[in-house]
């Protein structure tokens, strides 16, 4: 049987996804540099304007002069016990709808480590007879140095075998370190490593530590395969690395061979600045913690990753500064399994031209859905739990904790949530922008969190334990909307314009904004299993939706077409396996058929919901979808007079 759409939308069960945990983010976003990576091409063009998807209004580039506007909120100021920090207006009108390029212009700029590199870098190749190259050759615990700068290069045996940069040049090594590290610690200059062949294992430190440098570019040579691995103990120290291949200082990896790299003892390659993979590498990375970790940013615009991690995938977590913090994905292919978040990102993140498949938690079959789970009860992981490792002064999982269910729990039960991994997909901080690209997601706990979730382009399959797309101010207050409850908008906005979007969800909500929810264009279906579930849709505020919910059955692999009196005729392989299906992004009023391989076909006319269509909790009429509760509580609460963009 097909329905229309007000039929779809979950009941609200009294309350307000917050499964953030207590990582504390950022304060304001002050006027930023453009993002411009010109040499890798992720950010089309700068000084443009765009607007912002359902009448927001119009967002200006940042430039490094503009005024800082102040988003904290008088109980921030006053040092209120909510320590929760303040997402501005600004932010989020040039955050609602925008492209990966709106994003990225609104952030710090990262031009110059972008164009760290040049061509012969990015190919990987490089002239050893060159006078300023250092040729450095290992074997065992010996080590030959000659050629330029060979004086800038200190070798110490004393405890294993240290290799000190100390001056600006090219240094090319080969050859294999039984038990030492490079280290560079070249004040302000600018230093090209070029890995040739070269194998580094480190018993009690990071195998390469750039300690100080005004430019850092690793280059991986040519038809090389290089290998870097540490210890599981480190020498004590408050600032010591904690990676194998381990930045204080901008970090940009490029070439055309291939790095394998083991973190023993917490990260496998983290930057304390930003971090730049471009060209054609192929880069394989197994971490305690973390795989690849960018404290400011991290880029990635070419090549091939592949991550395992007990930790999060792809991690930046800068919170001070509301322009950095950021993900930034462009035409690599990415693989990511992780014991947390496959992507955390504190502020923002966009994938443009990406191929990125991640694997969180142990995925949606490692979720814990027990037919007694009442709605709003987040579904807790029982696989994938981070492996501790040695320990570097922190947990490794740094990821949210889960949903807390009853807002009337205790004390005890919330400390415990708060220190329990909630393994999700991605987890960006503020918005999540993607134009191109495919993007596959399996998560013990939501699919793809974060503020504001803007989906244009690309493909995109989910498959979660929890929420599938899951629109929430987190563990931030968005400026305006502080005093918003489990029942009202807080300000997060959902926004689908293009794209092909999947959704199968084994708990809670397909889609959930705790904000307003847009589905304007695209090819998305949202399926589940009727009865085990909130419902297909969830949303507190504004919303623009309108589309069919069937009780057709999918499987996997099968064919789903949707054909429509309007002309509409679309079909995908569907992702999902699921007893009932809804399709968004079609037109009011047009019939539409929905068929597939394994349930057959249905007819219906595609109705809309907006704000406000029912009351709130426990009035007004019942409009449960799949799963829905009888007490009269509506997908969408009440936004007032609030308008959503």
């Amino acid at each position: 049987m097909l329905n229309p759409l007000t039929h779809l939308i979950a009941p609200r069960a009294g309350r307000r996804r917050t499964d953030t945990g207590p990582r504390t983010r950022r304060g304001r976003r002050s006027g930023g540099a453009i993002a411009a990576l010109a040499s890798v091409a992720l950010v089309a063009a700068c000084g443009t304007s765009s607007t912002s998807a359902g009448g927001s209004t119009s967002m200006a580039t940042n430039s490094a002069d503009s005024p800082t506007t102040s988003t904290a909120s008088a109980a921030q100021e006053s040092g209120s016990a909510d320590d929760r920090t303040s997402i501005s207006t600004r932010v989020r009108q040039s955050s609602t709808g925008a492209s990966p390029a709106d994003i990225l212009a609104a952030n710090a700029d990262t031009s110059q480590a972008a164009q760290a590199a040049d061509d012969s870098d990015n190919a990987g190749v490089y002239d050893a007879s060159a006078q300023s190259t250092t040729t450095i050759t290992a074997s065992g615990d010996s080590v030959d140095v000659a050629g330029g700068a060979a004086d800038d290069v200190a070798v110490d045996s004393a405890d294993g075998t240290t290799i000190t940069i100390t001056a600006s040049g090219t240094y090319v090594v080969t050859g294999g370190l039984d038990n030492g590290r490079v280290i560079v610690a070249a004040d302000d200059a600018d230093v090209h490593l070029i890995l040739a062949g070269a194998s580094i294992t480190s018993a009690d430190g990071p195998a390469i530590d750039i300690q100080d440098a005004g430019s850092a570019v690793l280059v991986l040579a040519e038809g090389t395969t290089n290998t870097l691995a540490d210890g599981s103990t480190y020498a004590a120290g408050e600032d010591a690395a904690t990676a194998a291949l381990s930045s204080s200082d901008t970090l940009t990896i490029t070439g055309t061979g291939s790095l394998n790299v083991t973190g023993s003892y917490n990260d496998g390659i983290s930057s304390k600045n930003g971090l730049v993979i471009t060209g054609g590498t192929t880069i394989t990375v197994d971490a305690v913690d973390d795989g690849l970790r960018g404290k400011d940013y991290l880029l990635v615009s070419g090549g091939t990753l592949t991550i395992t991690a007990g930790g999060d995938g792809l991690k930046s977590d800068e919170d001070n500064d509301e322009t950095k913090g950021f993900i930034a994905l462009g035409a690599a292919t990415v693989s990511v399994v992780s014991g947390d978040d496959g992507v955390s990102a504190a502020t923002d993140m966009t994938v443009d031209g990406t191929t990125l498949s991640i694997t969180a938690g142990g995925g949606q079959s490692s979720a814990d859905v027990s037919a007694e789970q009442g709605p709003g009860q987040g579904a807790m992981p029982n696989g994938g739990e981070p492996d501790q490792g040695a320990d570097p002064g922190r947990t490794p999982s740094q990821g949210p904790a889960p949903a807390q269910g009853d807002p009337g729990q205790g004390a005890q039960e919330q400390s415990q949530d708060e220190t329990t991994p909630s393994p999700k997909g991605i987890n960006a901080g503020v918005a999540y922008a993607q134009d191109s690209g495919d993007v596959t997601i399996d998560a013990a706990d939501e699919g793809l969190q974060g503020a504001f979730i803007t989906v244009s382009g690309g493909s995109m399959s989910i498959a979660s334990g929890e929420d599938g797309l899951n629109a929430s101010s987190g563990d931030s207050t968005i400026e305006g909307y502080e005093n918003a409850d489990s029942e009202s908008d807080d300000g997060s906005v959902l926004t689908i314009s293009g794209g092909q979007v999947q959704v199968d969800y084994a708990s809670s909500d397909g889609i959930d904004s705790n904000g307003s929810a847009r589905v304007t264009g695209g090819e998305v279906v949202v399926g589940g299993a009727a009865g085990a579930m909130d419902g297909s849709v969830d949303a507190n505020g504004e919303t623009a939706l309108v589309g069919v919910s069937s009780s057709t059955a999918v499987a996997e692999g099968d064919t789903i077409s949707v054909t429509g009196t309007d002309g509409t005729n679309w079909e995908l392989t569907s992702t999902v396996s699921a007893d009932a299906v809804t399709v968004l992004g079609l037109t009011e009023g047009v019939e539409y058929t929905v068929t597939t391989t394994s349930g057959g076909s249905a007819t219906a006319t595609a109705s809309s919901l907006s704000a406000g269509t029912g009351a709130g909790p426990g009035d007004g009429d019942s409009i449960a979808g799949p799963g829905g509760a009888p007490d009269g509580r509506v997908g969408a609460g009440s936004a007032g007079d609030r308008a959503a963009g």
